[in-house]
Order: structure tokens, then C-alpha cells, then sequence
């Protein structure tokens, strides 16, 4: 792994592993702005209560701080990149509901907004950066060129 690599993903995993432990112990205080999914909640036929919005709160926070510390540790990084990328969406939203808001405030939401923005395309570089490596698809092609070429140099190795 590069130096850059080595530094950048803790750096970059930290304000997510930081709020995923906040949201698992202390549902609470997150309560209000998950509440603002409680109408969608209810349209899917799914009753939005105190304690489904600490469940909801406490599982998007288990699931932030994990993907967060497998993107710091290097462990399947495109794939916590991702992840991260995903749950933070409705996350930014939640937390920046600029739609409701108007002067000062709303100015205060859409710059969260654009932090949060700034973390989503961050997580999408992790979630895209193959350390070098070519992609899957031409990986898989190189292979069965290989094969192919050794199958030929084996049949012309009996015919010779």
C-alpha cells in the first residue's frame, strides 16, 4: 500500500467512524433528524416510533463505524468506500433538510450539504481506487489469452 493510501483512509474513515459510534450510543440525540424519514416510513406501511428511530439510528451508526474501520484498516476498501458512500446520502439529507429552511439557516444547510457532498466523493474514490491493480474484467481477459496462447504452444509442441 502506498504512503498516500497508508494516510489518506484513516483520515478519511474517521468523521464516519466518529458519528457511526455517536449514533449507536447516543440514539437520542439523533432522533429528531431521523425523524424526518418518518413519512417515507409510513408509506412503505412501516410505523416510525421513538424506538424504530433509535433502531434505524443505532444500526446506521454500527454500520458507519464498521465500513469506517475497514476502509482505515485496509480491509476490503472498495467495498467499505461504497458503503460509506451509500449510508451517507440519506445521512446528508437528514442532517441538512435545506428544503426546510430559509436565509441563514438554510445557507447553514447547504454547507453541510457540501461537506457531506465532500465525504461522499471521497468514500467513491476509495470505493473506485484499485491500488494500481487493472480492473476484473481485463484481468479475466489477460487469463484466457494466457490459456489460449498455451494451449497453442502445446499443440504445436506435439505436432513439432
Amino acid at each position: 500500500m502506498s504512503v498516500l493510501r497508508t494516510v489518506a483512509r484513516p483520515l478519511l474513515a474517521c468523521p464516519f467512524v466518529l458519528a457511526g459510534i455517536d449514533a449507536f450510543a447516543r440514539p437520542a440525540g439523533h432522533r429528531e433528524r431521523a425523524q424526518t424519514f418518518a413519512p417515507l416510513a409510513k408509506k412503505a406501511g412501516m410505523e416510525f416510533d421513538e424506538t424504530t428511530a433509535d433502531l434505524a439510528t443505532r444500526g446506521l451508526g454500527v454500520g458507519f463505524a464498521l465500513a469506517g474501520l475497514a476502509l482505515a484498516t485496509g480491509k476490503c476498501p472498495r467495498v467499505a468506500g461504497g458503503v460509506l458512500a451509500a449510508l451517507e446520502v440519506p445521512v446528508a439529507l437528514a442532517n441538512n433538510p435545506f428544503w426546510r429552511h430559509r436565509g441563514e439557516r438554510r445557507r447553514a444547510d447547504l454547507a453541510g450539504l457540501a461537506v457531506s457532498a465532500g465525504l461522499v466523493g471521497g468514500a467513491l474514490i476509495a470505493a473506485g481506487d484499485r491500488a494500481g491493480k487493472p480492473p476484473l474484467s481485463w484481468r479475466i481477459a489477460a487469463a484466457r489469452r494466457h490459456r489460449e496462447a498455451l494451449a497453442e504452444a502445446r499443440l504445436s509442441a506435439r505436432v513439432a
